[in-house]
């Protein structure tokens, strides 16, 4: 035990003093704050927009009050429906200004993840009727998001193997090339103690040296302000981390048991990379179109262009609409109510919400499906297997917006059962008002409109970690026990 050791301290003084070990590390080291740095800026931008639609939601309802209290006194001014954010209809319809949203969890900046091309905010709103509930959400630039979000996961990820392989790849592999390796073999040592120092030396600067380079980069740059309710995920993380540092160290050690030179080897590791960061991922993306059935946008905008246009344009309005007020106690003998505007519109979308929630539902079902299978298959490949841990930990994965998306639909929801009961007892008894007063001034409850209550489940990204440690443990454990078989002897 002494002796091996030994060794691993003279290799570790080894890698310590190549010139290569120290560029790799400064160089991964400026990508890491880079990395850390754009995930807190575009974290800070989405808390930006998620105070602007708070402070929007707030002027809606000081000037909706302002209006109240102009309109409360006698105006020879006509005022008309959409105009009048003082009848529950009329505000519902036009002057609502609500939001779904999705905070950024406390460890967004580690994964752009969905967040680059998914809403954090949905406006709520029943001016228009649609099957989607984020048809409202600006994509932004498709030239930046064709170039892919440069994050900190990415610098993990995709970076890290190739430190790894930089420092790992030509470990005993170029020992061959120089007639090292058979002076080395005639001491009375073997090869798995040479390997074990080597590739030890190797792993232990590099899980070291990027784990502390980490933290500091998220500490420098501020991406991560508070660490409550989050240190157990870090730490599964940090263990993750080491773990794919230590899979990719045992896949250079496997490689170099073929003895097949340093340039044979690196060409080996590198296509492994890009196996694993490229090809497979691209394939799991088509596995996951090939196994779930996509439901189509167009058919359930046709689907709902025809909802649509038979309730305005054909005969089945009026007997809907009577058939929606018989359900309401006292309305049935008001026939007049048939033709209020309030009446119509509540029961046409009472009828879309029926007719459409079939597509709606199969959209849901696709999202929780292709969350689902996506997590299965990112373990073809370890890369995707860390990504998807981080995007978990970070709250910007497929499954928190479907989940979210779910939830804004719900919500909305809620509103309507919040306005409904309203709108139909102010048109079954209108409040009488004042003498010359032309608004209704028969809805005040600003401050009684439900608002959403955003959630975060934070065992979410715990259990993501924790699955890619077992994983990433297990297949690097598999290339470690693979190596040291090959290596029970010497090479002739």
């Amino acid at each position: 035990m002494s002796r091996a050791l030994r060794l691993l301290a003279a290799e570790t003084g080894m890698v310590l003093r190549e010139k290569l070990t120290w560029a790799v590390l400064a160089t991964l080291f400026a990508a890491l704050l880079l990395g850390a740095h754009m995930g807190a800026a575009r974290v800070d931008a989405e808390r930006a927009a998620l105070a602007g639609a708070a402070a929007e939601e707030a002027r809606a309802v000081a000037t909706a009050r302002e209006t109240f209290a102009r309109y409360a006194q006698p105006t020879p001014v006509k005022i008309n429906a959409w105009q009048d954010p003082t009848n529950a209809f009329g505000y519902m319809t036009q002057f609502l200004t609500v939001h779904a949203v999705k905070p950024p969890s406390p460890l967004a900046a580690l994964a752009t993840g969905q967040s680059d091309v998914q809403p954090a905010l949905v406006r709520v709103s029943f001016g228009s009727s649609t099957v989607f509930n984020d048809v409202a959400y600006e994509l932004g630039s498709a030239a930046r998001l064709k170039l892919g979000a440069f994050d900190f996961a990415f610098v993990l990820t995709v970076l890290v193997p190739l430190a790894v392989i930089a420092l790992a790849g030509t470990r005993l592999s170029a020992e061959g090339d120089s007639g090292t390796l058979r002076l080395i073999a005639a001491q009375p040592i073997g090869p798995r103690a040479v390997a074990g120092a080597k590739f030890g030396a190797v792993a232990g600067i590099l899980v070291a040296a990027i784990l502390a380079q980490a933290g500091f980069a998220l500490w420098a740059t501020g991406a991560i302000r508070s660490v409550a309710g989050t240190t157990t995920t870090l730490a599964l993380l940090a263990g993750t981390l080491a773990a794919y540092i230590l899979l990719w160290v045992a896949a250079c050690a496997l490689v170099a048991t073929l003895w097949r030179g340093a340039v044979a080897a690196l060409s080996i590791l590198v296509l492994a990379w890009t196996l694993f960061t490229v090809v497979v991922p691209a394939a799991a993306s088509l596995a996951a179109d090939l196994f779930t059935n996509k439901p189509s946008r167009i058919a359930a905008i046709d689907a709902s262009r025809q909802v649509q246009d038979a309730f305005i344009n054909g005969s089945a309005g009026p007997r809907l609409t009577a058939q929606w007020l018989n359900r309401i106690p006292g309305a049935a003998e008001r026939a007049d109510l048939v033709e209020a505007p309030e009446i119509k519109r509540l029961a046409r979308d009472a009828h879309y919400d029926a007719e459409l929630d079939a597509h709606r539902e199969s959209f849901r079902t696709y999202d929780r499906q292709i969350a689902a299978l996506s997590r299965w298959l990112a373990l073809a490949s370890p890369v995707t297997t860390f990504d998807f841990a981080l995007q978990g930990a970070a709250g910007t994965d497929a499954g928190r917006h479907a989940a979210f998306l779910a939830s804004a639909a719900a919500y909305r929801r809620t509103l309507r059962a919040f306005f409904e009961p309203r709108i139909v007892a102010q048109a079954l008894n209108p409040v009488p008002v004042c003498g010359g007063c032309q608004a209704r001034l028969d809805f005040d409850a600003y401050d009684a409109v439900p608002r959403f209550q955003p959630t975060l489940d934070l065992d979410a990204g715990r259990d993501a970690s924790l699955r890619a440690l077992a994983w990433l443990t297990a297949v690097g454990v598999g290339l470690a026990l693979a190596a040291w078989v090959r290596l029970r002897i010497w090479p002739a």
